[in-house]
């Protein structure tokens, strides 16, 4: 992925426009459909995937993914239930930039470019990353003792 900085004639591109090409801009929405961010010009070159038959994920990298893959269970046994999502839902909205007086969340990861914690635009994301930061301090915890 590439991120590219067009004229100003020009704001921005979505779709293909030449083969081997995508380009698209993401748009970030709230609860109630409002847009709260918009990300960066993106483009793809489109080219030949992992083979993971040949070349397997291992170590770092495949605790990493069995993390992720736990993470994302576990939130979506999460959002089904009303209370759960309430929470969340509220969680989310608290450390939005466009929330007045929000702060980001306790539990974020830390974001080197900005110096602080970051702050998520999509709401899938922030729940995954809070529960995959609650595991890995979990595990964290379990190898130290």
């Amino acid at each position: 992925m590439a991120r590219e900085k067009l004229a100003n004639a020009i704001v921005e591109i979505n779709g293909a426009t030449s083969p081997g090409h995508i380009h698209r801009v993401k748009r970030f929405r709230d609860a109630r459909g409002r847009i709260i961010g918009v990300g960066v010009q993106e483009t793809y070159d489109v080219k030949h995937p992992r083979n993971y038959k040949r070349k397997p994920a291992r170590g770092e990298e495949k605790a990493n993914q069995d993390l992720f893959k736990k993470a994302s269970a576990i939130m979506d046994k999460a959002l089904s239930d009303p209370k759960q999502y309430e929470y969340w839902q509220q969680r989310f909205e608290a450390q939005l930039y466009v929330t007045r007086g929000s702060k980001p969340d306790p539990f974020a990861t830390y974001d080197p470019k900005r110096g602080t914690k970051r702050r998520y635009v999509r709401f899938d994301a922030f729940v995954r990353t809070m529960i995959m930061q609650e595991l890995k301090a979990t595990i964290h915890r379990r190898s130290q003792n």
